[in-house]
């Protein structure tokens, strides 16, 4: 099992690696993004997503809502946001770690039958 620990003996890849990796398996990058900006922050808001990935809120939604139904992202309030107008404005977002792993290890399976 991949770990983020097992992660850091692990060589970097390139950037272009993955993203030949990401659409040669026919990820969405917009999704693949979301999840390793929040993987790596903890917690995240729609604003830093938005900012990080160079898009607009309604594709930020468009590709969380799968991500969210998978259990891979989990919605949480944001204490520091309390009456905020804008209900997206104080969500936290985090990764599911132990959904994300089932999920990897459902694709290996997929590829290899194993």
């Amino acid at each position: 099992m991949i770990t983020p620990g097992t992660m850091a003996c692990m060589p970097e890849p390139s950037p272009e690696l993955i993203d030949d990796l990401v659409k040669t398996i026919g990820l969405s990058p917009s999704r693949v993004g979301i999840v390793r900006i929040t993987y790596q922050h903890g917690h995240v808001t729609a604003g830093q997503l938005m900012e990080q990935l160079g898009i607009a809120r309604s594709t930020l939604t468009h590709h969380i809502q799968p991500l969210v139904d998978a259990g891979i992202l989990v919605a949480e309030a944001d204490p520091s946001r309390a009456g905020t107008a804008s209900g997206y404005n104080r969500i936290l977002w985090r990764v599911d770690q132990d959904a994300l792993q089932q999920l990897l290890r459902n694709v290996a399976h997929a590829l290899t039958g194993e």
